[in-house]
Parts: structure tokens; C-alpha cells; sequence
């Protein structure tokens, strides 16, 4: 008999264990650089059962730990483990964690804030994950002249290492316009109108910087860049994406000099023209004050 009730709560818990799932209702978020956004999870739960315990942990997983974004503790919120990243940016919808919703409102977001979110759960129901990616861009707008070397600003979320940079323009074909992995530049799949002309502003990427140099700049060169980052797996045979989305894009305007902006050409020539008219009507004007002085003077001696 006591075999049979022990192998009754045996196969209950199996069954339980089997049923729990945690779900994720998006599976890849973009957003933009000091937005905000709302990730949600859910798990399974039994209608009309009270919990005996509930333990959920939600983290950001980095290169080296995982960083904690929000935790439950037997059903009470343990805002003290939040890590600083997120101190003060993130609130949560207490009355859908009943409903097996897990809604987590992050406000002010920052580009290391981009990447994989992973949710332990845990109920006397049973016990699961899920996982979701979140990438942020920044979009800004940089005005060029014709003629000079202009920077695209990319920052790699978390400063990882160890990358594959790649700068692309949809409007082309092909979109590639810079392609940097294994230390080196991959020209096999560039766009030709920018060979020879870019490169990283600094390849040793310290500080996580990948931004791109466009030298001499035409006006040709106007249009929307978009920065990807890919990171090489840990055995290094193969590569898992930082970000799916791109973590910076850039809209470039190439703008004519100042010069040409009042109406003056490349070369000058409206400038000679303005000159050359200007002396020509001083001449005029002295002709002028000339012919009428003598007709002065001619008056008054008669």
C-alpha cells in the first residue's frame, strides 16, 4: 500500500514537472537608445490553487555572469539583488504574476542593456525557463561635406570581445559596405563604391568602439548605415549573434560646403563673375557722375 501512494506522488510530480512550461509571448525585441519597452513572460498555473512557493529569477546573461533584472522570493519581490545596471529603470505588473504573467516595464535604455534575458521559474506546480533577445540601437543623424572623412559613431554593448563588425546600406546592392572578422578586412563581399575608402576607426576595438571611417565623402555616400555585431562561439568554430538587429544606425547627409550653398560652383567661377560685375558697375557709376558734372559745368558758364 505504501508503495503504491509513494509511487502515486512518483508519477503526480512527473506529470506535474511534465505539463509546467515557461513561455516567452515575444521572442526578440529592438528597441531604441533612452526608450522604454515591456517584456513579458508566462507560466503555467493551476486555476483556483494558491501557491505554496514561488521563485522567479530573471537575468541579463554577459559574457561572464548573469545580471540580475528582477527577483521573487517565496512570492515576494527581492528588489535588493537587482543589479545597478537596472536600479530605479524597472517595474513590474504585480497583479498579472497571478495570472502567470511576468511583466517587466525597462525605462531609460542603454545599449549594454542589449541581449539575452533568461526567466527561471519555479511554483509548487513545477519548474521551467524561458528566454528571450533584446537588442538596442542608437539613431542618430550626421551631416558630411563632400570631399571629407566623416566618422559613423558603434559602441559594442558590454565591450565583448573577439567580434565580427559588419556595416551595411539596404538601399544597395550589394549592402555591405565594411565587413571585419578574423582581424582583417573580408573585401569579397563589399559594395565596390567603398572599396579603399573604409575602414574601423580603431581595429584593436578598445572600449568596445567599432565605429566606421568614410574617407572623401560624395554625395553618392547619402543614406542610412546600419552596425551588427557578431560575437565567436566560446569554441570558436562557429559564431552566435550578439544582436539580430542592428546596434547602431546612422543616417548620413552629405551637404554641399558653404561656399556652394550661396550659389558658388566647385571651382570658384560664381565668385570671379560676382567680382568681375562689381567693377563693372563702379566703372559705370564714375562714367556716369563724370558725363553729368561736365553738363554741370557747361551750364554754368553760359
Amino acid at each position: 500500500m505504501i508503495c503504491r501512494i509513494l509511487l502515486l506522488i512518483i508519477l503526480n510530480s512527473c506529470l506535474c514537472a511534465a505539463t509546467f512550461v515557461v513561455n516567452v509571448t515575444q521572442s526578440s525585441y529592438q528597441a531604441e537608445e533612452n526608450h522604454s519597452i515591456t517584456l513579458e513572460w508566462t507560466f503555467t498555473t493551476t486555476p483556483d490553487r494558491s501557491w505554496r512557493y514561488l521563485f522567479i529569477l530573471c537575468q541579463l546573461l554577459a559574457s561572464d555572469k548573469g545580471i540580475i533584472l528582477y527577483q521573487v522570493h517565496d512570492g515576494v519581490e527581492v528588489s535588493e539583488s537587482q543589479d545597478e545596471q537596472f536600479s530605479g529603470r524597472v517595474q513590474s505588473d504585480k497583479d498579472v504574476l497571478r495570472e502567470g504573467r511576468i511583466r517587466l516595464h525597462v525605462s531609460r535604455l542603454r545599449t549594454e542593456d542589449s541581449g539575452l534575458y533568461l526567466c527561471d521559474v519555479e511554483t509548487n506546480d513545477g519548474s521551467g525557463s524561458g528566454s528571450l533577445q533584446l537588442s538596442i540601437s542608437v539613431q542618430k543623424n550626421i551631416a558630411a561635406v563632400p570631399g571629407k572623412n566623416v566618422s559613423l559613431p558603434c559602441q559594442i554593448p558590454n565591450k565583448k570581445p573577439d567580434v565580427f563588425v559588419k556595416w551595411t546600406r539596404p538601399d544597395l546592392e550589394p549592402e555591405y559596405v565594411f565587413l571585419f572578422r578574423d582581424d582583417q578586412l573580408d573585401p569579397e563581399l563589399q559594395n565596390p563604391s567603398y572599396q579603399n575608402r573604409v575602414d574601423l576607426q580603431d581595429r584593436q576595438m578598445k572600449d568596445g568602439d567599432v565605429s566606421l571611417v568614410l574617407e572623401n565623402v560624395t554625395p553618392n555616400d547619402r543614406g542610412t548605415y546600419e552596425c551588427r555585431v557578431f560575437q565567436r562561439a566560446a569554441n570558436r568554430r562557429k559564431r552566435r549573434s550578439l544582436t539580430f538587429d542592428p546596434i547602431a544606425v546612422i543616417f548620413l547627409d552629405v551637404a554641399p560646403p558653404p561656399e556652394n550653398m550661396k550659389g558658388r560652383t566647385e571651382d570658384g567661377s560664381s565668385h570671379q563673375r560676382a567680382g568681375l560685375m562689381a567693377v563693372a558697375g563702379l566703372i559705370i557709376t564714375v562714367a556716369v557722375g563724370v558725363v553729368v558734372i561736365n553738363k554741370y559745368s557747361s551750364f554754368l558758364k553760359k
